[in-house]
């Protein structure tokens, strides 16, 4: 029988080794099979799409800190049902290469298998992704801030 307990430690283990910028401990949350999957165009947002194994996440974390500047990162609310946790957050981040910011709400989908993340499936506004690679200015920064406050709608 799966402990949920022990399954939310996994991912809560995995969320601090990320803040902690600690790539080697958060891989070690991982199976070395684990799948992890980003919502969004490949083509247009370079952390999208699926990734397969502890090197490939190693790179999806590695492309991560070479584009954006993740500000601020806060996972607000964890649900468990068996293998699976659910974690709702938030995100503010700002794109290297244009300045602009991304402001998204997320919901991130974990399975466990015998204690380590086995998936992983990120879910956020990736249209306000999109705004924020793109070289153009958001509507709202044509209002006067570089920010973008589009909220997701569900």
């Amino acid at each position: 029988m799966m402990n949920e307990g022990n399954n939310l430690n996994t991912v809560k283990d995995a969320y601090q080794a990320y803040k902690g910028r600690n790539m080697k401990a958060l891989l070690r949350c991982l199976t070395d099979d684990v799948q992890w999957f980003e919502v969004g165009p490949p083509d247009l947002i370079p952390t999208a799409g699926t990734r397969k194994g502890r090197e490939q996440v190693g790179e999806f974390f590695a492309v991560l800190e070479a584009i954006e500047d993740v500000q601020s990162f806060n996972p607000q609310r964890f649900i468990t049902q068996g293998d699976t946790v659910v974690v709702l957050g938030e995100l503010k981040s700002r794109v290297r290469s244009t300045g602009n910011m991304i402001n998204s709400p997320w919901i991130h989908v974990f399975t466990i298998k015998d204690g380590k993340i086995s998936e992983f499936r990120s879910f956020y506004d990736s249209a306000a992704a999109v705004e924020a690679y793109a070289n153009v200015r958001s509507r709202s920064a044509r209002a006067g801030t570089t920010e973008n406050p589009r909220t997701a709608v569900f």
